[in-house]
C-alpha cells in the first residue's frame, strides 16, 4: 500500500514539474535569437540562404571610395543591382554614382550627382538621386535629365520609393510623400504609412516592450492590424520591401540599452488575401556596418533580399533567399564574428 502511495506521489510530483516548465517556458518559444510569434502563428519557419554576389575594396584604384570627416564614416550609402552583371552604388563621399562589375567588384564607370546624396532607384534606365531638398533624374550616362524639388520644410528624408511611374519620398515620421508622377511634379500630398514598390503602404509601430504591430493598406483595401512578439525589447522595426507573397521587415531590438547597441534581423512575412499572414522566417543580421548607410537592403523583382554590408576591408553585397530550415549558408565568420561599430573609428574630436 506504501508503495502505490509513493508510486502515486511520484507521479503527481513529474506532471507538477512539467506544468511549472511549460508556463515557464512557452511552447514555441525562439531559442536562436530569431522573432518569436504568438501560438496561434506557429508554423515550421524557413530560412534565409545567404550567398556572397560581390566584394569591392575600399580605396583602390578600381574600389569604392571611403573619407573619414568630423562625426561621420562616408562611403556607400545605398546600392541596386541594375542587371545581372552590374552593381549601382551611390557614395556620399564623393557624391558620385558608381558602376561595379559584380564578379570582380571592380570599376567599370561612374559619374557626379547631386551635393551629399541620400538615396537612389535605378527604374527603366534612370537613376532617381535624392539630395537634401529635391531628387534628380539622371539617364543611364550619367546626364541630368529634370530636378525634382520639394518643399524646405520637408526635413530629415533619407530614403526614397518608385511606385507606378511614381515619385515618394520616405518621411521619417513613417509615412509618405508624393511628389512626382508620371514625370511631372505635383503638389506634395502625404499619404499614411511606407509605399513599397508593389503599392502597399505598411504602418509599422512599437506596442509594448517585446511587441510590434503591421497595418497594410492599398489603393482598394485596408486589412486588419496583425501584432508580433519579440525575444529581447524592440527598438525599431522598418519596412525593408515588399512582393506579392512577402513583406520584409528590418527589425531591430535592444542588447543593451545604456549604452545603445540594437541587433537586426532580417524577417520576411507572408501576405495574403486577408492581409500580413505569418512570419515566414528570420535571420539575424551581423552588427556593424563601416559606414552609415541609408539603404543596406532592398527587396528586388525576383522575391530575393539584397544586403550590402560595410566592414573595413570594403563593401560586400549578399542575397538572401527562402529555402528549408537547416540548408542555408549564412554570412562570412569574418562578418558574423566580427564586432565593429561605425562609430568607433570616427574621428577623435577635441
Amino acid at each position: 500500500m506504501k508503495k502505490t502511495i509513493f508510486i502515486i506521489l511520484i507521479i503527481l510530483l513529474i506532471f507538477t514539474i512539467a506544468f511549472i516548465i511549460r508556463i515557464i517556458v512557452p511552447e514555441g518559444k525562439s531559442t536562436d535569437d530569431q522573432i518569436s510569434v504568438s501560438a496561434s502563428d506557429q508554423e515550421p519557419l524557413k530560412n534565409f540562404n545567404v550567398n556572397q554576389l560581390s566584394f569591392s575594396e575600399w580605396n583602390s584604384p578600381d574600389g569604392l571610395p571611403y573619407t573619414q570627416v568630423p562625426g561621420a564614416n562616408l562611403g556607400v550609402t545605398a546600392f541596386q543591382l541594375i542587371n545581372e552583371e552590374e552593381i549601382a552604388f551611390l557614395c556620399n563621399s564623393t557624391s558620385e554614382i558608381i558602376i561595379t562589375k559584380k564578379s570582380t567588384g571592380k570599376l567599370i564607370r561612374k559619374w557626379p550627382v547631386s551635393f551629399a546624396p541620400r538615396d537612389f532607384i535605378f527604374e527603366d534606365n534612370f537613376y532617381y538621386v535624392l539630395s537634401e531638398y529635391e531628387v534628380t533624374v539622371y539617364d543611364d550616362k550619367g546626364r541630368e535629365i529634370r530636378k525634382l524639388p520639394f518643399p524646405s520644410t520637408v526635413q530629415g528624408v533619407e530614403r526614397l520609393s518608385r511606385y507606378n511611374d511614381a515619385t515618394w519620398l520616405l518621411l521619417p515620421s513613417g509615412n509618405s510623400l508624393l511628389i512626382e508622377n508620371y514625370g511631372k511634379p505635383v503638389t506634395p500630398s502625404e499619404y499614411p504609412g511606407t509605399i513599397t514598390g508593389t503599392g502597399l503602404f505598411i504602418t509599422t509601430k512599437i506596442t509594448g516592450y517585446n511587441s510590434f504591430s503591421v497595418k497594410i493598406e492599398s489603393s482598394k483595401d485596408k486589412f486588419p492590424e496583425k501584432s508580433f512578439t519579440t525575444d529581447k525589447k524592440v527598438a525599431g522595426v522598418f519596412v525593408t520591401g515588399a512582393t506579392e507573397n512577402r513583406l520584409v521587415l528590418d527589425v531591430q531590438t535592444y542588447i543593451s540599452e545604456n549604452p545603445i547597441a540594437v541587433e537586426r534581423s532580417v524577417t520576411s512575412v507572408g501576405l495574403d488575401k486577408n492581409g500580413t499572414g505569418n512570419i515566414i522566417c528570420s535571420k539575424k543580421v551581423p552588427t556593424g556596418n563601416y559606414v552609415i548607410s541609408n539603404r543596406d537592403f532592398y527587396v528586388g523583382p525576383n522575391g530575393n533580399i539584397y544586403n550590402m554590408m560595410t566592414s573595413p576591408l570594403g563593401v560586400y553585397v549578399f542575397s538572401l533567399s527562402e529555402t528549408e530550415a537547416g540548408k542555408a549558408r549564412d554570412y562570412p565568420s569574418s562578418l558574423t564574428e566580427s564586432t565593429f561599430q561605425s562609430n568607433e573609428h570616427l574621428i577623435k574630436q577635441d
